[in-house]
Formats: C-alpha cells, sequence, structure tokens
C-alpha cells in the first residue's frame, strides 16, 4: 500500500517536470509548433463542449428577450391600430355629416316658411309608438303641431313642448296621418303610418286611379299642419285584390326616419320676406 503510494507520488512528479520541459521548451524553441494544428483539431471539440451551456443559455436568453420585445411590439402597434381606425371612423362620421349638413342646407333654402333648426337628441323607447326628442322647446319657437323635416322629406310633427326640448311624432306613427297628393297627377290621399319605419299606406285610392311605382308623394296643404309641396313619400306598390274596393298602396319615406340628426320645424305663422 505504501509502495503503491509512493508509485504515484513518484509518477505525479514525473508528469509534472514533463509539462514543465514541454512548456519550457515550446516557449524558447517552439518544438511543439509543428504539431500546433493537429492538436487545435484534438482540443476544439473539448471547447465545444465545454462552450456549449453557455452559448445555450445566451441563445435562450436572447430568444426570450426579443421574443418578449415582439410581443410588446406588437401590442403597441395593435394600440396604435386601434386608435387609428376609431380617428378614422370619427372622420367618417364626421364627413358624412358635413354631407347631411349640407343637404340640410340645401333643403332649408327651398323652405319658403321661416325655420328653426334642431337636432334629435334621443329616441322613444316604447315599441308601439316613434317619437324622437329634439333639444328645442317653446323657449325657442317650438310648438305642438309644428311640421318637422330633415333634409330629404316631412319627418313629423312636434307633440309635447317643455321650455328646453320637445317630442315629434314621426310620419310612420300607426297613429299618425299625412294628406298628401301625387306630384305626377295630383290625386289627392291620406298617408298613413302602420308602426314601420320603412313602410306607409296611402289610403282610399280606387282601382281606377293613375298610382305607379315611383310616384312620388307631397304634402296637399290640406290641413292646418303641413304647407304643401313637401316631399313625403314614393310609392313602392300598388296591388289590386279582388273584392276590396280600394287598392293596397305601400309607400316607403323619403325622410330619413331612424338616422336623421338635424331637422327642421317649419314655422307657418311668419314666412320668410324675400
Amino acid at each position: 500500500m505504501f509502495f503503491e503510494g509512493k508509485v504515484s507520488a513518484l509518477r505525479f512528479a514525473f508528469l509534472v517536470f514533463l509539462s514543465i520541459m514541454m512548456i519550457w521548451g515550446d516557449a524558447r524553441h517552439s518544438v511543439f509548433f509543428p504539431f500546433r494544428p493537429y492538436l487545435s483539431w484534438l482540443v476544439t471539440p473539448i471547447q465545444i463542449v465545454v462552450t456549449m451551456p453557455q452559448k445555450v443559455i445566451s441563445w435562450s436568453f436572447e430568444h426570450l428577450a426579443s421574443r418578449e420585445d415582439l410581443v410588446s411590439e406588437n401590442q403597441s402597434i395593435n394600440q396604435e391600430l386601434l386608435v387609428l381606425r376609431s380617428r378614422l371612423q370619427k372622420l367618417d362620421s364626421l364627413r358624412a355629416e358635413n354631407v347631411r349638413l349640407r343637404e340640410l342646407l340645401d333643403a332649408s333654402q327651398k323652405v319658403e316658411e321661416k325655420i328653426i333648426m334642431a337636432e334629435v337628441i334621443g329616441f322613444d323607447q316604447n315599441a308601439y309608438s316613434h317619437k324622437i326628442l329634439i333639444d328645442k322647446g317653446f323657449s325657442t319657437g317650438a310648438y305642438v303641431g309644428q311640421a318637422v323635416l330633415d333634409a330629404t322629406g316631412v319627418l313629423g310633427q312636434v307633440v309635447e313642448t317643455s321650455a328646453y326640448n320637445s317630442r315629434v311624432l314621426l310620419i310612420a306613427d300607426a297613429s299618425h296621418q299625412v294628406p298628401v297628393q301625387l306630384s305626377r297627377t295630383g290625386f289627392r290621399s291620406i298617408l298613413r303610418g302602420v308602426g314601420d319605419l320603412r313602410r306607409m299606406e296611402l289610403l282610399s285610392v280606387p282601382h281606377s286611379a293613375d298610382v305607379k311605382k315611383g310616384d312620388i308623394l307631397t304634402t296637399s296643404g290640406l290641413d292646418t299642419r303641413f304647407p304643401s309641396d313637401y316631399p313625403v313619400g314614393v310609392v313602392r306598390a300598388v296591388r289590386h285584390v279582388p273584392g276590396k274596393p280600394y287598392a293596397d298602396v305601400d309607400v316607403v319615406p323619403l325622410a330619413q326616419l331612424a338616422r336623421s340628426r338635424h331637422i327642421m320645424l317649419i314655422d307657418k305663422s311668419e314666412r320668410v320676406i324675400e
């Protein structure tokens, strides 16, 4: 046992001496210079194996960092995209509103009576009636029975007022009726709402009456509410049902009943002096 330990010590000392001599010989006389390329081939795999964990760890951190950066950048781009889309929608809304205001201005110039500009601020939530709330009341000249128009046609009439707002009954309400006439022939009748914003009925139309699809209906002026010659609707269909005394005439309102925001109140008590 002692002998084996002594041999091991001598062997270790010999290896140390041999290493020192190899280092000295290579440093002073470049003994191993011709063999260095071959030795590097042997050392390179060891270096690769030794440095591989560090490279893997570095690559993982860089990959995770770049992934987090990409996720953060993607979230930022999505937020900017949402903001830009919102601004674009706002721009489209303003452009559409500008077009409607120009149409309303053009329509107001054709109105002979005094007008009051108003804005829709609410809708009636009752499913059995069609009413809107506007921002003009009796303090600004609104009164019950006043005719209301938008840029394309008759919208309805004021049925209730307060100091600063009023309620308007739309012509499509089932309780509303408007005296009208056909622009093409002068045929007169009553246009009644049926509770549908997209459809109305022309009453008491004989089968012999000259009424065609596409005919324009205007106010006849035979009542005390609506002035004459304002557009109300266009005939969509005429049906002659055997056995019925009158033809069924469907009419589409010309006013944008569900979309109008800016409207006109017609004051029949005073006309504009040109």
